[in-house]
This record gives C-alpha cells, structure tokens and sequence, in this order.
C-alpha cells in the first residue's frame, strides 16, 4: 500500500514483504499494519542465513496515522565462511554530486544510496553491481506506469545446488537488466504503457541512462532474492512529503526455507489460529506477532542483530557468532 502518489491495486495473497506506512504483507496471507519509531531500526527477517532489516521515519506532512514510511533496509547474509553486507538508504534532499550537475543521473534524482561496505562508502547512481562472492543489485530508476504491484514469493533448490558448486554465477545464467524488468511486466501498474517503455530502453540501450524520482532495484543474495521499490511525493505537489521503500522477498533458496524464522515479517511464516473461531489470523497485529509491543522488534542499527521478540529462538548466540 502507498500513501500520496497513487491508489495502487491491492496486492493478491501470495505477496511478502514490506509496504509502505508501514503495510506488512505476511508469507501466509496475512496483511497488518506495524506502527513503529521514527528513525528506529527492525528486525523483519531474522535467522540463520539472513538479517533483513529496515528503518522507519515519520514525515509530519502527511496526515496523522499515515505518516511513517520505511526509508532504510539492510542485508546481512551468513553462510558458513562467506558473508555480505547490503545497505540502502535515502535521504530528504538530493546530494550535492547529484544536485550540482544537471547531467547527473541518479538514482532517485540523488535521494536513493547503496552502500556494498557496511555504510562507509556508496553509490547512488544506476547499475548493475555485484558484490562479495554471489550478491548483485541491479539499480535503476523507474518509469511510473513500471513500478510494481506484487511479487510472488518461490522457493528454488535447483538453483541453490547450483550456486552451491562455487564461484560466482555465470554470466550465461544471469539475466540482464531489461530481462529483469520485462520479465514479470503484468504485475506492473500499466502494463501497455510500461511495455512501450521497456521497448524504447531496449532499442536505445539506455536503462541506467534515465533519469526519475522513482527508482527500482532487484537484489541477488546466495540465500534469496528481493525486489525494491522506491516511491516519493510528486515534486511539484509535497503535501505529504514523503521518501518510501516498499520491498518483496521474490525467492528464496531451500536451505532457507527450511529453517525457523523471527522478527516481523519472519514470524508469519507460521499460520496463528484464532483459539475460538479455528479461522486463520489474517490481520490483527497483537495475535500474529510475539512480540505485543513494537519495541520488542528493535535493533541497535541497521545490522542489529539482536532483539527482544528474538530471545529463546537463538538469536543471540547466532549473533555473537555472525556479527
């Protein structure tokens, strides 16, 4: 769901991931809505194969209850002795490189950054990077009629073996970036429209040359696969300015998908029963999650590794030995 651009069709069941103000789209139909702190940091995935966390900011422009959007999200995946780091961050005003130069393409006209180091460098301009041993994050910034509705979430073990043999993935198996924005174009808000534009980028070759407020990145990590959406207020019309990153776990790998998963949209993963009716919880908050406050779903940063809803899963011990 997003707030102040545009009323965007309704997800269908099988969506997961994070919305914005903040709409979480559970593994398992469930759709709720988590408040959060402004600027705070949470646990969304947590186990033994990856951290997935995201940050919160509250923009007092838009109205009240409607406010808080996810700006901020970190990977951390660990796998025996390879391990990889991911962060994505915006920022309220453009930076300066981007803001300076009219010839600057950015992501995000420069409010969009990457960091593949822990957040000690980044890069806010489109592209196709790769980073550690398997990660990629193709970037770039996106038509309105392209941006996504859904995702669907798959599970694959075929690829996972393959990955499994070593080394990077060959080029000959990884899609280019036209293939990535193509090859789901149904799930996109105007698909027609959309079409036409992914036509005229693939006969000019120029993807990573465009420029826009919104911008899309498909991330590759060896445990799962996301798809990122960033949306911002029009311009020309910021009654509710506000910055969002609306974010989909697209794939995972078996071996992850067989192990237990915490924090917030982890825990739904498991189905919750209502004790009277025998109905599936599919949207009040305090019988889904564990954790009755949200504070309980609170990390110390963006690669926070331990919180209070993840006491007794052996979180804790796994952070000592991964961080």
């Amino acid at each position: 769901e997003t707030k102040g651009t545009m009323d965007l069709t309704p997800p269908p069941p099988t969506d997961s991931g994070s919305g914005s103000d903040p709409i979480i789209m559970g593994l398992n139909q469930q759709v709720f809505k988590f408040e959060g702190r402004d600027t705070a940091w949470y646990a969304n995935v947590a186990n033994e194969h990856l951290f997935w966390n995201m940050q919160f900011r509250q923009f007092d422009t838009c109205p009240l209850d409607e406010n808080m959007f996810i700006t901020g999200m970190s990977l951390s995946t660990s796998d025996h002795s390879d391990s990889s780091e991911i962060l994505i961050v915006t920022t309220p005003e453009p930076i300066e490189e981007c803001r300076m130069d009219p010839n600057a393409v950015c992501l995000g006209e420069g409010t969009l950054h990457i960091s593949f180091d822990g957040g000690n460098t980044f890069v806010s301009q489109p592209g196709d990077y790769h980073y550690g041993s398997r990660g990629r994050v193709v970037a770039h910034n996106t038509y309105a009629a392209c941006s996504r509705k859904w995702h669907d979430y798959e599970v694959s073990e075929q690829e996972g073996r393959n990955l499994r043999e070593g080394g990077r993935r060959m080029t000959v198996v990884e899609k280019k970036p036209l293939a990535l924005l193509s090859d789901k174009k149904m799930t996109m808000i105007d698909a027609e429209e959309c079409g036409t534009w992914i036509d005229d980028r693939v006969n000019n070759n120029d993807l990573f040359q465009q420029k826009g407020h919104w911008s899309t990145l498909h991330i590759d990590t060896d445990v799962a696969s996301f798809h990122v959406e960033y949306r911002r207020s029009d311009w020309f019309n910021r009654r509710c300015d506000f910055q969002s990153l609306d974010a989909w776990m697209t794939k995972v790998e078996g071996k992850m998908e067989k192990v237990e998963w915490n924090g917030i949209l982890g825990e739904t993963k498991k189905k919750i029963y209502d004790a009277n009716t025998g109905e599936q919880v599919l949207s009040d908050r305090m019988k889904l999650l564990r954790g009755k406050d949200d504070a309980d779903y609170e990390v110390d940063g963006p690669f926070g590794k331990i919180f209070a809803a993840g006491a007794g899963a052996g979180l804790g011990a796994m952070a000592t030995s991964t961080s």
